[in-house]
């Protein structure tokens, strides 16, 4: 046992009916209520709890006004007429606002040059890590890759703006239902910088610390200190001791610098990563698109925590009446509900009632169209948006184990999925195709749509004769909502008043699926993103996307943070209906404007020299695929039914899959069709790469509307249909080489 690991929940997962009574019992502690001398209001905000305190100030549980919860730091009084303090805290404000994500707390306002400098940050029912394990002892291994992925993205957020925290720890992690979020960024600095120092001493926490940040004749400290700490992070999340056990500072600091963390305890995968993160040169520490790679995607966070935090989450959640914890996911009113946070959010201040404008990214309105009016925003002052250099890619070598994406599903969450257009602000490499994520889109929907039984309808292309349609499922019409051909007229008209008084239309999207929307120079691109702003031009308003998990985003749109999601999100039945696993969730259903079409494709060489043409081609040939996804299942079965069995390749990345078809070793691979699509016409190297046959199994992607809002179903609707025959859906389609996944008219609910 780690020194000073807690006694309770030896394991990380028995959960006894003390422990839980232990945490229930806390959460009446972790919002205390207010002494006489803590203040009422700060700013915009009424204080209606203490949160906590320290050295440098105390955190409050306030309220904006229109009900949001946030979290408002303090300076000690004494500590703000120290010279140089009011510019760390305004540094460290800066910082903050630079920094988005799902996996970041946002802030939302700040006044640095305050008698009293206070910062507030969005609130989110959680509990400390350090918390979490002194109540419960470790997490569990699935827990624990889990809030990896997660930090691997708030870092890599951190780190496109130039940054670097310094100070990860457990501390300053928070676990909240929808995964960990990084908070507290009051030593953050430019990676640009110089050392930042006080009085000599280096800032940080020893244990956690890279040695570099110890020794001031080191290298310069770079992003990969905070890979350093988050080794730290993974070996106290999963044993419940730091890799260099507990002691005095000083200890800690010599034992950082000259001896080897302790990772006895940590189960292969952990020790792995953790041993490779606490490297004492920098130069060999993984960089982060290595590490995601090996981790994999963030998500699902539904039930990741062990039952006793999710019990305490949930009680807390319930004190606050805060709708985001487990079982917990009611609808609510604009006004109630929290801002969800963009990738890549620009600071803002909030507006004259205290609430924050929602971040988002803007898209120009259409050219002669007035402006909507905006709230009052006070100025960004020393304290605003710009940006620093951003870091380099990486610090040192990957890991030994080389990347592991995937295009398609994964039954959990593990070492072989992640989105490769992060980290924000970087593009794929040249000639590399981008992963579009895990299980999020085409599966969830595949699964229930067709099946994957042995005999089931999932392979009834495998024998199609030659001049089938291959499964097109090109729109057939019916009565579907708002499924008849648009009326000529202006589809801004058929708006609802309220979006078209705003002249915004808000759109929720995971942004991680190239070529259909991911982050290329810090913004949103793709085709989702081109066809969303030719919309918003028809219907005379300005796009504002807001990123989200792929998981939330129905949620958000039932409970209003979005108006529409367009995240390449297939059109089920289920969806239709608010099921999962056709099961009723609580939730209304969505009416989906279906606007693509996207199935299975064979790659080849170019000039297809072993003349591949549809599935059964295949048998006895060698076919590569990537590990996991829903490509290679269908393989599986194909070999069940081909006269010789296919020599199945797998891969991890998709660009090992496309190089092994590319240099003859493989005679073709199966991938999604527009991953596949653009990938062959834009790989480096030249088209190297072509697409053979017709689309297999295709599902129709769809712009999600609650079922409630039909007039906004209708515009997107008739908006979508002019584009189709003015043909900028066509240019739009051919600028990202998906022109076979067009649909022939805007139709309404065809999935199935």
């Amino acid at each position: 046992m780690p020194e000073g690991r807690p006694s309770g929940c030896p394991d990380g997962r028995a959960v006894g009916e003390n422990s839980v009574g232990q945490l229930l019992a806390r959460v009446g502690v972790l919002v205390r209520p207010l002494a006489k001398n803590d203040p009422q209001q700060i700013g915009p905000f009424r204080i209606i709890g203490l949160l906590g305190g320290g050295g440098m100030g105390r955190v409050y549980l306030g309220r904006a006004a229109d009900g949001r919860p946030v979290a408002v730091k303090t300076a000690r009084s004494e500590l703000a007429d120290e010279r140089g303090f009011r510019a760390r805290f305004a540094r460290e404000v800066s910082a903050a606002q630079q920094v988005g994500g799902p996996f970041v707390a946002p802030v939302v306002d700040a006044a640095p040059h305050d008698d009293v400098p206070w910062m507030a940050t969005e609130y989110v029912p959680g509990v400390s890590l350090t918390d979490a394990v002194h109540d419960c002892g470790p997490l569990p291994e699935h827990a624990v890759r889990l809030l990896t992925a997660g930090l691997l993205h708030a870092l890599t957020a951190v780190h496109a703006h130039g940054l670097v925290h310094r100070d990860l720890k457990p501390s300053n992690i928070l676990l909240t239902a929808e995964g960990p979020r990084v908070i507290d960024f009051g030593i953050a600095h430019s990676a640009a910088d110089t050392a930042l120092t006080t009085t000599g001493t280096a800032l940080g926490t020893p244990g956690f610390m890279a040695p570099e940040q110890l020794v001031m004749t080191g290298p310069k400290v770079t992003g990969a200190a905070d890979v350093f700490a988050l080794g730290g992070v993974i070996v106290y999340a999963a044993t419940g001791g730091g890799p260099y056990g507990n002691a005095d500072p000083q200890v800690l600091m010599y034992r950082t610098v000259h001896e080897e963390p302790r990772l006895d305890e940590l189960a292969d995968f952990l020790r792995e990563l953790a041993a490779a993160c606490l490297a004492k040169d920098p130069e060999l520490r993984p960089a982060l698109p290595a590490l995601m790679a090996r981790v994999g995607a963030p998500g699902p966070y539904g039930d990741w925590l062990p039952e006793p935090v999710a019990v305490q989450l949930r009680s807390l959640s319930a004190q606050l009446s805060d709708p985001r914890s487990p079982a917990m996911f009611a609808p609510r009113t604009p006004a109630e509900e929290p801002a969800d946070v963009p990738y890549d959010r620009l600071p803002t201040r909030t507006t004259a009632d205290g609430a924050p404008p929602p971040p988002s990214y803007d898209v120009p309105p259409p050219a002669g169209t007035p402006a909507p009016p905006q709230p009052a925003t006070a100025p960004p002052g020393q304290y605003g948006p710009a940006r620093a250099t951003p870091s380099p890619d990486g610090y040192g070598p990957a890991l030994a184990t080389p990347p592991q994406e995937r295009h398609g599903p994964a039954p959990s969450p593990g070492p072989h999925a992640v989105p490769s257009d992060w980290p924000p602000g970087q593009t794929a490499s040249p000639g590399r195709p981008a992963s579009p994520g895990p299980s999020r889109r085409r599966v969830l929907a595949a699964l229930s749509v067709v099946g994957v039984g042995a005999g089931g309808g999932a392979l009834a292309w495998v024998l199609q004769p030659d001049g089938g349609d291959g499964g097109s499922g090109k729109p057939s019409g019916g009565s579907k909502p708002g499924g008849n051909p648009s009326a000529i007229g202006t589809p801004s008209n058929r708006l609802p008043k309220e979006i078209r008084d705003k002249g915004i239309v808000t759109i929720g999207s995971d942004i991680a699926y190239e070529p259909m929307e991911f982050v290329r120079d810090g913004k949103p691109a793709g085709l989702d993103v081109d066809l969303a702003n030719a919309l918003g031009r028809e219907l005379g308003l300005r796009v504002k996307f807001v990123n989200a998990v792929f998981d939330t985003l129905l949620t958000g749109l039932h409970a209003n943070r979005f108006d529409l999601v367009m995240s390449a999100m297939t059109d089920t039945k289920d969806r239709q209906e608010g099921r999962t696993d056709g099961t009723k969730t609580g939730s209304g259903g969505v009416d989906l404007v279906d606007y693509f079409q996207s199935g299975l494709v064979l790659v080849v060489r170019k000039g297809n020299p072993e003349d591949i043409k549809a599935p059964r081609d295949l048998s006895g040939r060698k076919v590569a695929v990537q590990r996991g996804t829903f490509a290679r299942d269908l393989l599986g079965q194909l070999n069940r039914q081909v006269p010789q069995k296919l020599k199945i390749r797998e891969f991890d990345s998709p660009e090992d899959v496309y190089d092994d078809v590319a240099k003859g070793r493989s005679t073709a691979c199966l991938d999604d069709f527009p991953v596949a699509a653009h990938t062959a016409a834009t790989r480096a190297g030249g088209t190297t790469l072509e697409l053979s046959g017709e689309q297999l199994e295709p599902l129709l992607y769809g712009v999600a509307v609650a079922k409630t809002n039909t007039a906004l179903r209708d515009a997107v609707r008739e908006a979508l249909d002019r584009l189709i025959r003015n043909g900028e859906y066509a240019k739009i389609l051919k600028k990202w080489h998906v022109e076979d996944g067009a649909v022939e008219r805007a139709v309404v609910n065809e999935g199935s």
